[in-house]
């Protein structure tokens, strides 16, 4: 909890810095905005270790492939990264670059999953086998 407050904190002092510097120095207010939005990602990993941990944990007790939950993983990776950068390109006013970032983002993941897809085909296949 204490690391959300402190990047609540460096978000709104850096959203007032930039409004304040964007007046002079556009360029400059966009690296400062970058830098914060580090910063927050940055600390944001602290919090991820332990899901990290947990998803080991549930997938050697449940003895599913471990590509499974690397797709899982990736995928999230993905989506948050190419939610960032589309903000980041609207910011810079080039909205449409951050949307077709994001259409490719999802096209990536669903190339990933693919063998989740054809893992689930194969058990409904079982299924309707066995019956």
């Amino acid at each position: 909890m204490d690391g959300f407050i402190k990047a609540a904190a460096i978000v709104l002092i850096a959203v007032i810095m930039c409004l304040v510097i964007a007046k002079r120095d556009k360029d400059m207010a966009l690296m400062l905005a970058a830098v914060a939005c580090c910063m927050v990602i940055a600390g944001a990993l602290q919090y991820l270790q332990p899901v990290v941990q947990f998803i080991e944990k549930l997938q050697s007790l449940s003895g599913i492939d471990t590509d499974f939950f690397q797709i899982l993983l990736k995928s999230v990776g993905i989506g948050l990264l190419a939610e960032i950068a589309s903000l980041i390109c609207a910011d810079v006013g080039n909205a449409a670059l951050g949307k077709s970032l994001q259409i490719m983002a999802t096209a990536v993941i669903l190339w990933l999953s693919l063998p989740l897809f054809n893992a689930l085909l194969d058990l409904i296949q079982n299924i309707l086998g066995d019956i």
